[in-house]
């Protein structure tokens, strides 16, 4: 078993009249299956799995590194519904019930992509 430390820092100093400042943070014992750190180039036109199948409730981390446009995106599924999208130099990090499987397809030209998930 492993600890993986969790933590969101939000800053903005002008989307409000009073400056933002938030951080959370957490920790989690974290366990098999999981991928520390994998990347790969995903391609327009087809849909790509980034896990397959998780056993068990999962934290996951999706960046775009890359695209042939500054525009491209990766649009993001989730049991074959289309739940987000992430634009090159974007990231997410969220849970993920157990029996669900990711992929991703990449609009506007191909993307690398650097993903990675722990179980808990």
């Amino acid at each position: 078993m492993a600890t993986l430390v969790k933590t969101l820092s939000l800053t903005s100093t002008d989307t409000s009249s009073d400056a933002l400042s938030l951080s959370v943070s957490d920790s989690v014992t974290v366990t098999s299956p999981s991928i520390d750190l994998a990347r790969t180039s995903i391609a327009t036109g087809s849909a790509q799995d980034l896990i397959a199948s998780n056993s068990a409730f999962t934290y996951v981390y999706i960046k775009v590194v890359s695209g042939a446009n500054a525009t491209d995106f990766l649009q993001v599924k989730i049991a074959g519904n289309v739940v987000f999208k992430v634009r090159v130099g974007e990231f997410a990090f969220f849970p993920l019930y157990n029996a669900l499987a990711i992929t991703a397809e990449s609009y506007g030209g191909a993307t690398t992509v650097e993903y990675g998930f722990w179980s808990i």
